[in-house]
């Protein structure tokens, strides 16, 4: 579950005369650096067909993914989800030629409960979305980087976050083409992270924390708010068109820093060099789930088969806020330049994440007999690059931080396109049971979802 965040970033980065520059990857950015969140439409149905369903949104899960298409209900509908995910997280580790390793973990979640009641001209849905479930325990050893002349510290860490939304959804219809709605939810995080510099030790293949140097400790809870409005349009009859806006939710934690922290503010100045005991030291942060604009068609060419896609704008750059921190460079004269406008500048003058645009493509193909109805479901998605860049240039490149950070954050984008499959069957429309799987590089998806109807 994909999941995006400005978030706390931390950098340690000193320079010593007549030794090679140090750069301690101090923990915090370590763990955000490549975190990636994985917006994923609820219920098994929309999974299998590519995580498509803007244009169709025909059934409970409708409520977070397209409000108005509840009034395509005429009964009453009650839904539930449960989602296994398998998490892979590639990440960058001190070497010279921008090698990786993956880390991986599995989560089980309940993730989507929906109940939906038609009215005359609309319908009103109760609901519980679980928008990321997320797990990763790592660590790696550092190393020097000879080609930058610089020693690497290593890392390890945990990263536990959970976000849910508990909502309440209304549709109402226009006229017979055009129907609208809206949703407005309670968003809850929960988070628990710990990271900590320095190389691990890992025996049989689990991670023990030894004579860590310094690091960060985020955990908390907070509540905000999300709504998502939609739009429904059937021009002609067997095509529908939708359009929706997610306005995300922005959550605000304090992360309290541990240990021994070198800084180094003016590079070659040895009077700015210090060993500072920054323990117990607090810094406000925000965790950003990223709004995010969607439109999608869908197109039932006869009883039998119906082709959707989707497009979405995701955007992440919201993640890098005035809560962005990177922890030895929390103040103008930090020694980092902000290239643009040739000053010196905090954190988010040098650090950006893209916004990115989204694919989304799939089908159903029906089969009917008497009293019951199955469907064979498949589709792909296109996942863009979101992880957090550096932005170098102008006088950046004398200080030491700037050799490491270009060459760890500014790699060639990557494309991650995932396939995904289904199949499902309803019941004298009862009840229907759908499952679906979803694979990419970075995750696999096992959904299971069940819809009622008294």
């Amino acid at each position: 579950m994909s999941a995006s965040h400005g978030l706390v970033v931390g950098l340690l980065a000193l320079l010593m005369t007549g030794l090679p520059a140090v750069a301690g990857a101090q923990t915090n950015e370590r763990i955000y650096e490549d975190f990636r969140f994985h917006f994923v439409t609820p219920g098994a149905r929309a999974a299998g067909m590519g995580r498509a369903f803007i244009g169709l949104a025909d059934d409970a899960t409708a409520a977070a993914s397209n409000p108005a298409g509840l009034v395509n209900l005429l009964q009453q509908e009650f839904a539930i989800e449960f989602i296994v995910t398998r998490n892979r997280h590639t990440r960058f580790i001190p070497s010279e030629t921008g090698e990786t390793q993956t880390f991986s973990s599995t989560a089980f979640t309940p993730s989507f409960i929906s109940y939906v009641i038609p009215l005359r001209n609309g319908a009103i849905s109760f609901f519980r979305h679980a928008v990321q479930d997320y797990q990763e325990d790592f660590g790696f050893a550092g190393r020097l980087i000879e080609e930058l002349d610089a020693f690497e510290d290593g890392a390890f860490g945990t990263l536990n976050i959970e976000a849910e939304n508990y909502g309440l959804s209304a549709a109402h219809v226009i006229n017979e083409w055009l129907s609208v709605g809206g949703s407005v939810s309670v968003a809850n995080l929960n988070m628990a992270s710990e990271a900590r510099s320095g190389s691990p030790v890992i025996q049989d293949g689990v991670i023990i924390r030894s004579n860590p140097r310094n690091g960060s400790t985020t955990i908390g809870t907070d509540l905000g708010w999300s709504a998502v409005g939609g739009v429904l349009v059937k021009p002609v009859p067997g095509v529908v068109v939708g359009a929706t806006y997610n306005s995300g939710s922005t959550f605000h934690l304090t992360t309290r820093l541990v240990g021994l922290f070198l800084r180094t503010r003016i590079p070659g100045d040895p009077t700015t060099r210090e060993n500072v005991d920054r323990t117990g030291e607090e810094f406000e942060v925000d965790y950003v789930v990223p709004p995010r604009y969607s439109a999608g068609v869908s197109w039932r060419i006869n009883n039998r088969l119906t082709v959707l896609g989707d497009w979405s704008m995701v955007r992440y750059s919201r993640r890098v806020n005035d809560n962005f921190l990177i922890v030895d460079f929390s103040d103008p004269d930090a020694g980092l330049i902000d290239s643009e406008q040739s000053r010196r500048c905090a954190d988010p003058c040098n650090f950006y994440i893209n916004d990115a645009h989204e694919v989304h493509a799939g089908g159903e193909y029906r089969f009917s007999r008497p009293g019951i109805t199955s469907a064979i479901r498949a589709g792909v998605f296109a996942d863009p690059d979101h992880k957090l860049r550096f932005r170098s240039g102008g006088n950046n490149l004398s200080h030491p931080a700037d050799r490491i950070l270009d060459f760890r954050f500014n790699t060639p984008p990557r494309l991650s396109v995932g396939v995904t499959g289904g199949w499902g069957i309803a019941f004298a429309n009862r009840l229907q049971l759908d499952v679906a799987v979803t694979h990419s590089h970075d995750l696999t998806e096992l959904v299971v979802s069940t819809v009622i109807r008294p």
